[in-house]
């Protein structure tokens, strides 16, 4: 099946050059482009670099069979993986990923069997020259098409001493831009470089990770509630992961959790607002309101105006966090509410 990893482009190299790393935390696919660069997107704002978007196939079972039950949560279209995973990158999209000097001098090195210190540098003349001549490439209208054949002409002629000696099969095919910012990976598992001294961090996380995958609906809100504790990374998808949970309490949690993170992708939580469980609806109206960017102020209307006090509630507990000038249609409906405690929320100031 088709899985998704969104990322940044930096982030992307550094995968490719020692794969996928669960420092602290799991490897996360999803089977939604849409979801992986959202989360992609969310990532690059924060680092002010651009989003990417790695697709793979992954057989979950099989997987699963190869590093363990416990290794892997996988529900609703979401997979978290603790385990190292190495990456092969296939033909399509690969000069993107080198044409950076730090990139492109640890491939070089790489293909010679060399290491930083008696290989090329990331800072030698012609890496540097290599890199900006891809670049500038891909950038033009006309020129974001590179085959093997180019590269290795360049490479020679700027880096001789080391693509001499770099192998070279005639037979490759054409290498492309990217296209819609999605690379094409192969996933390998990996199985060395395994800490033997867990810290304190990941000693409460191996303990959340092990609390949500029990059959206690109890254990599981524990574990989730945990994993918020220790700030786990990509905390709103462990919670998207358990919105298909049989437990209503446990979902519950989830939304919760989901509508105090500081990111968040509206799309898993749709369906849940037109729940028919007053207690998800309230959660995931409030989770919308918290996240949706384009009009929040729908999701709040809804909340506002629904039958059940609890959601009414729910909602009405982040009014205090909009603006009153701009959004006073929305404090009205608060202020006339028949429930005391929606008419304080409304009141209630920052």
């Amino acid at each position: 099946m088709e899985f998704y990893h969104g990322t940044t482009l930096s982030n992307a190299r550094g995968i490719i050059e020692n794969g996928f790393r669960p420092r602290g935390g799991a490897v996360w696919f999803t089977t939604q482009w849409n979801y992986a660069k959202n989360r992609a997107e969310q990532k690059a704002r924060r680092k002010h670099d651009r989003p990417i978007v790695l697709k793979t196939e992954l057989d979950i079972e099989e997987l699963r069979t190869s590093i363990g039950k416990g290794k892997i949560q996988a529900r609703g279209g979401i997979a978290a993986i603790n385990e190292r995973l190495s990456i092969q990158l296939l033909h399509s999209n690969f000069f993107e990923l080198l044409a950076c000097p730090i990139a492109l001098a640890k491939w070089v090195n790489h293909q010679l069997g060399l290491y930083s210190h008696n290989g090329v540098s990331q800072n030698h003349w012609g890496i540097v020259r290599l890199a900006h001549w891809m670049n500038n490439r891909m950038k033009s209208g006309t020129g974001n098409r590179i085959d093997w054949h180019e590269f290795f002409e360049r490479g020679r002629q700027w880096l001789p001493a080391f693509f001499d000696k770099i192998p070279f099969s005639p037979e490759r095919l054409p290498i492309q831009h990217l296209r819609n910012d999605t690379i094409e990976v192969r996933v390998c598992l990996e199985t060395q470089e395994k800490s033997l001294q867990p810290s304190k961090v990941d000693t409460s996380y191996d303990m959340a990770i092990a609390d949500i995958s029990d059959e206690n609906p109890k254990r599981r809100i524990r574990g989730l509630r945990s994993l918020e504790k220790v700030g786990a990374e990509e905390l709103f998808d462990w919670c998207v992961l358990h919105l298909e949970d049989e437990s209503v309490d446990v979902v519950c949690n989830a939304l919760r959790i989901m509508c105090r993170c500081d990111d968040g992708y509206v799309a898993p939580m749709l369906p849940h607002a037109e729940s028919k469980n007053r207690r998800i609806r309230a959660g995931a109206l409030a989770a919308l309101a918290k996240h949706d960017p384009d009009d929040p102020e729908r999701w709040f209307e809804r909340g506002l105006k629904d039958p059940a006090t609890c959601v009414r509630m729910e909602v009405a507990r982040l009014l205090p966090k909009l603006d009153r000038i701009a959004c006073q249609e929305l404090f009205d409906i608060a202020r006339h509410d028949p429930n005391p405690g929606v008419k304080r929320l409304a009141k209630k100031r920052n």
